[in-house]
C-alpha cells in the first residue's frame, strides 16, 4: 500500500493550524524545516528521562552516586582507547564516549503517578521516531517526532528550543542514548540528549568559545573562539559509524573538522577554497570522506593518509548534496540547477551520466536496503523515485509527485524499514511517506 502522512493529520495534543499562502518573509522562516533525520527503530530508551539540571550537575551528581562505576567503567574506557590508538580504528558504540556525555549522563526515570503523561510519552515498538529542525528566527528548535505506523499518524513527542537558526543534524549514540548533533548559525557544534524531556542545553559543544558563556552572548566575538573551532556556521554534519567517536563537520569558513567525541577536540582539519555544503562517510571503508562544496567540487579523501593527493570532480554548479551510493563503487551528486550526477572514483574526469531530476536546488538520498533505488527533492516541491540498477545509463523515474512540504530541503530513507522515506520543506509539515505500493512492480 501507499501511504502518506503529513503531522497536519494529527497531533498528540492539538490540531495544527493550516497557514495562508500570503505569509511574509518572517513568517516563511518560521515554518521552514530545514533537516529532517531518522532515529533508527529500537534507539531510543522505551521510557524517556526528564531534566531540570545541568548536564555538568547531572555528571556530578552520578559520580557522587556511583563513584566504583565512573571509576571502573572510565578504566575500562581507557584501555578500550589504548587499543585503539594502536589499531587506528574506532570501538563498539558502548565504548566510545569516556568523557562525553551519554554513558555518565543518564537521568532519573520518569517519576509521575499520572499514567496517562507516562503513556503518551513511552516509546511503543511499532513508533517510529525522528527529528527535524525548525526555523524560527524567534525560537529555533529541535522536534522530535513520532511516526505511529499502525495508526498511520504524526505527533510531536517533544521539543528542544536552540541557540540560532538550524542547518544540520546527524543522528548519533554512545551505545546507551539517542543523540543528535546540530549545526547552527554558530560557528560550533551542539550534542542534544534525544531521550531527555525537558533538556535545557547540550550535552556538550564542539569547538566555540574557551568560556562557554561566550557562547550565548547576544553577539559572538570570534577572537574569544578556541583555536580549533569552527569560526563560521556548520552546513554538515556526519558521524562515522565504523569509527564511532569520529565525527565530521563541514563550515561555511571553508573548512571540513574531524572531532574526537571523546575528548570533545578536533583531530585534524581539511581547508578548502568555498563552503562546504555536504559530506558522507563510505558504508564499509571507514576512512573514505566525500564532501561537496560551494565552488562545485565533489572530493573525495582518505582521512588516514591525509597526505594523499584527494581525488576531485569539478561539477558546473554549486553541490547541495553528496552520497557513496551503497550498493555499487559510485558517488552521486546534485546541485542547484537541479542535476543529479554519478561519478566514477577511478575517472575522475567527467560523470558516467547527469540527469536533470528538478528545475533547481536538488537534494537526494539513496536506500540501503533496495540497491539502486534514489529518491530525489527539489525547489520545486516535486518529490521523485527513480530506478539506478544500470549503474551505467541514466536513472529512470519510478514516480514524481508534489506533496505538502513546499520546496524539499531534507530527505532520508529509513536505516531500518525499507518502505519508509521522510522529507521536509518550507511549509513546516514533515511528510513520512510509504512507497509500498509505487515500488511494487519494480523492486
Amino acid at each position: 500500500m501507499q501511504s502518506i502522512c503529513f503531522v497536519d493529520c494529527f497531533t498528540q495534543k492539538k490540531r495544527v493550524r493550516r497557514v495562508s499562502e500570503e505569509v511574509t518573509v518572517r513568517d516563511f522562516f518560521k515554518r521552514m524545516l530545514t533537516t529532517f533525520t531518522w532515529i533508527p527503530k529500537g534507539a531510543m530508551q522505551t521510557t524517556p528521562l526528564h531534566s531540570t539540571d545541568s548536564a555538568e550537575d547531572v555528571r556530578n551528581k552520578l559520580r557522587k552516586m556511583h563513584p566504583d562505576y565512573i571509576e571502573e567503567e572510565a578504566g575500562h574506557l581507557a584501555a578500550e582507547d589504548d587499543d585503539d590508538a594502536d589499531s587506528n580504528d574506532g570501538g563498539d558504540a558502548s565504548d566510545m564516549f569516556n568523557r562525553f556525555g551519554g554513558g555518565d549522563a543518564i537521568l532519573a526515570q520518569v517519576e509521575s503517578d499520572d499514567d496517562e503523561e507516562i503513556d503518551d510519552t513511552t516509546f511503543k515498538p511499532t513508533d517510529v521516531p525522528f527529528v527535524v529542525s525548525r526555523a524560527d528566527p524567534q525560537e529555533p528548535k529541535m522536534e522530535l517526532y513520532v511516526y505511529d505506523e499502525p495508526e498511520d499518524n504524526l505527533y510531536v513527542h517533544h521539543d528542544m528550543t536552540v541557540t540560532a537558526f538550524p542547518l544540520s543534524c546527524a543522528w548519533l549514540t554512545d551505545g546507551t542514548m539517542s543523540l543528535a548533533a546540530l549545526g547552527t548559525m554558530m560557528p560550533f557544534i551542539e550534542i542534544w540528549p534525544l531521550d531527555v524531556i525537558d533538556a535545557v542545553e547540550p550535552a556538550c559543544l564542539l569547538g566555540g568559545c574557551e568560556n562557554s558563556d561566550d557562547n550565548y552572548r547576544r553577539k559572538l566575538k570570534k577572537d574569544k573562539l578556541k583555536e580549533d573551532s569552527h569560526k563560521d556556521a556548520v552546513l554538515a554534519l556526519k558521524w562515522n559509524t565504523h569509527v564511532q567517536h569520529i565525527l565530521a563537520s563541514g563550515s561555511a569558513d571553508n573548512s571540513i573538522k574531524l572531532w574526537d567525541l571523546n575528548n570533545q577536540t578536533c583531530v585534524g582539519t581539511y581547508r578548502e577554497q568555498e563552503k562546504i555544503q555536504s559530506l558522507d562517510w563510505h558504508h564499509q571503508e571507514a576512512n573514505l570522506l566525500l564532501s561537496g562544496g560551494f565552488d562545485g567540487q565533489v572530493i573525495l579523501r582518505d582521512c588516514r593518509r591525509p597526505e594523499d593527493a584527494a581525488v576531485r570532480w569539478a561539477l558546473d554548479d554549486v553541490l547541495e548534496h553528496v552520497e557513496f551510493a551503497f550498493h555499487s563503487n559510485l558517488v552521486y551528486a546534485s546541485t542547484s540547477n537541479g542535476t543529479l550526477q554519478a561519478l566514477e572514483p577511478r575517472m575522475n574526469s567527467t560523470a558516467l551520466w547527469k540527469l536533470q531530476a528538478h528545475d533547481a536546488e536538488t537534494t537526494f538520498a539513496c536506500s540501503r536496503q533496495l540497491p539502486g533505488l534514489v529518491a530525489t527533492g527539489g525547489k520545486d516541491g516535486f518529490l521523485a523515485l527513480w530506478d539506478a540498477r544500470n549503474a551505467a545509463a541514466e536513472p529512470t523515474q519510478i514516480v514524481s509527485r508534489k506533496y505538502k512540504t513546499g520546496s524539499v530541503m531534507s530527505i532520508a530513507f529509513h536505516p531500518n524499514s525499507p518502505h519508509l522515506i521522510g522529507a521536509c520543506g518550507s511549509r513546516g509539515q514533515p511528510l513520512v511517506y510509504t512507497m509500498t505500493q509505487d515500488l511494487a512492480t519494480i523492486f
